[in-house]
Parts: structure tokens; sequence; C-alpha cells
């Protein structure tokens, strides 16, 4: 069983409000794109970040509705979708999958008395600056917790699709707060980390295998805020090292620095001000214990790194900013 982390640039700006799709030259060839991509890399199951909406408010635009046109248009087999808890912005976290291959279902864990290991869509508390105070932060959109159970008599497991914090500076007022603005946005970063890494702990507390994926936002040497805190926000899910039956595991393998950046990279950027292009590694998969991966499977689907996808290069740019990371099961 194949696996896929898919970071789709604002999938939902492609989607009428009927959850049709839009027919403008621009959308159909990002949507050809990205379902090019789908072929290709042919996972069984999609961990989707930057998802269609969902209005709550109206119920007209609905994500389900429109990955599940979106796959019968273009005749893929992952023609199944999952929504959790709907986000309070634009964008969602979904799941697309093949029903032939897998069922899955909502499966929230979570305590709604608790301070910290809280369902996804309620508030938690977190000490995020050391100061012996806890925090009260949210998560902007609510991770995807699904129970996935595979046709084939694979073991099956819990799945948690995470699109973390940005710590992207975009505003010209927060430019002039830089340094202050940037360490705030890595503590909630690393806020809503922790507060994934707690429902894994829960998980793994009652012997469930557990796979963590989706747009960390983050990943080794992004920012020097990284050194100064001493970790990432992959290491907080990863786990700790002093209780190493549960930390997770990295299909991927340990990326090298080189001169553009990272090596593999999910994803390329253009810096504020130099305006150079950056490799970064933000796009992850990490497995647990539990689950038994195909030897070197974790693979990031760079055109630009990846000489045997220079073919598909324009139709992978096309398709997203981000690339897919994919792991198999055996």
């Amino acid at each position: 069983m194949r696996l896929m982390s898919y970071n789709i640039e604002w999938f939902t700006k492609h989607f009428e409000g009927d959850n049709s799709l839009r027919t403008t030259p621009e959308s159909v060839a990002k949507l050809d794109a990205v379902a090019r991509v789908i072929s290709e890399t042919d996972a069984d199951l999609i961990g989707m970040t930057e998802a269609p909406n969902t209005t709550t408010t109206t119920g007209e635009r609905n994500t389900v509705t429109a990955l599940e046109n979106f796959a019968q248009a273009k005749g893929l087999r992952q023609r199944k979708a999952l929504l959790g808890f709907p986000s309070r912005g634009q964008q969602e976290i979904a799941l697309l999958y093949d029903p032939d291959t897998l069922s899955a279902a909502h499966d929230p864990g979570g305590r709604p008395t608790a301070k910290a290991n809280t369902p996804f869509n309620k508030p938690f508390q977190i000490d995020s600056d050391d100061d012996d105070i806890e925090e009260v932060y949210e998560h902007y959109r609510p991770p995807l917790e699904v129970a996935v159970t595979r046709q084939d008599g694979g073991a099956s497991f819990w799945l948690i699709v995470v699109h973390a914090k940005s710590k992207g500076i975009f505003s010209n007022m927060d430019r002039l707060h830089f340094e202050r603005v940037s360490e705030r946005n890595r503590r909630k970063l690393f806020a809503e980390c922790s507060s994934v890494r707690l429902r894994v702990d829960e998980w793994l507390a009652s012997e469930r295998p557990v796979v963590v994926m989706g747009d960390i936002n983050d990943g080794p040497g992004f920012d020097y805020h990284e050194a100064r805190f001493g970790r990432s926000a992959v290491e907080i899910i990863l786990g700790d090292l002093y209780s190493p039956e549960n930390v997770l595991r990295y299909p991927v393998g340990r990326p090298l620095w080189g001169r553009y950046g990272w090596r593999p990279a999910s994803a390329r950027f253009q810096d504020t001000y130099t305006h150079d292009h950056v490799d970064v590694l933000i796009d992850h998969i990490m497995v647990s214990r539990h689950l038994q991966m195909k030897r070197q499977t974790g693979r990031v689907w760079n055109p630009v790194q990846d000489d045997d996808l220079k073919p598909l290069k324009k139709t992978f740019l096309t398709a997203s900013d981000h690339f897919p990371v994919t792991v198999d099961l055996e």
C-alpha cells in the first residue's frame, strides 16, 4: 500500500461554488496536471492539504463533493474523499483514497475535559515559552484523524494529516517586527506539533499503529530559530529519544545540504529579501514501529532533483509549488 502526502497549492480556486470543476484555461491546466501527478505517483491514500473549501455557514462549498467530482471527471481510482473538522478559514485537510484497497473513517481522539490533549477542534494549553505558564492555542486547521482499514488483510492503522502553522512573514508590518513575529510563529508551530504528538502518544499507549503526514512547514535547518530552540517541529512529532520504542520512523532518510538548499526537497520558495530560490523539506511522512515499510521506499517526487521525473517537470510544477512524498507499506 502506498501512502502519499501532497500539498496542492490553492486547489480550492479551481472549483466553482457548486463544487464543479472550473473551466478557465488556468484551471483546466491545473486540474489536468494534478490528475497526472496523482496517476503517476499511484498512491492508494493521499493526505491532502490545501484541499477545496467547505463552507459551514451556507453549506454550498463542500470538500468531499468537490474532490469526488474531480476524481470522477479525471477517471481516478482514488475516488472517495473524507473530511474531518473543517478549518476556520480557507482550504481544508482531506483524504482522497481508493475504496477498493482501503476504507477510512474520521476517528477523532483527545478528551474534551483535558487541558492539552483535547480534540483537535478545541483550544489546548501548552507552555510554549518555558515560563511555567501555559498559553492557550487553537489549530487553525484541525488535523485530520483517520482510522484506516486495509482490504488486503494488511495491518490497519491510524493516520493524522497535518497542515501546521506557516512561519512565513508576509505583511509589511510584520517585516518591521521580523524577529518578534518569527519567534511567535515558531512557538505557535511548536505548540501545534506538541498537540499532535500528544495524540500520537495516546494512540501508541493503546498499541495503535500510527502514521503522521502532511505539510509541517518546518524541517531540518529551515531557519536560524531552530538553532536557538535546539530542535525543529518535525522532531517534536517524531518523539523522545529516551522512549525509543515510541519514536516514529522517517522513511525518506536524512536530507543533505547543497548549493540550493536541502536534497531531497518537497518545495521550492523564493527568499523574500534575496529573491534566491531555496529548496526546503517541509512535507513529511512518519511511521510507528508497528508498521512494516518496504525498504528504500520513502520518496520525494521532486522533478527538479530526480532525473527520472525530469520529463514530467512542467506537469509537477503546474500542479503545485509542493511535491508529493510517498512511502510504501508491506
